[in-house]
């Protein structure tokens, strides 16, 4: 079973910007999520992230 699904709001575990799952289950035994954020200058990016480097955002982020 996957550990996070397409919509859920995951940072990496060391820290970085709140980003959005993509693809939840890529690569070896689908292990690897596909996560897209936005940088600084409001340019969308993209990468493959281990599912043990993620953790949830559990609503951590405060918009205000």
């Amino acid at each position: 079973m996957a550990k996070f699904k397409a919509g859920d709001t995951v940072r990496l575990k060391s820290g970085g910007p709140l980003m959005t799952v993509k693809t939840p289950e890529m690569g070896a035994g689908g292990k690897f999520c596909l996560c897209q954020w936005f940088d600084d200058k409001n340019n969308v990016k993209s990468d493959t992230f281990a599912q043990d480097s993620l953790e949830a955002d559990d609503d951590k982020v405060s918009f205000t």
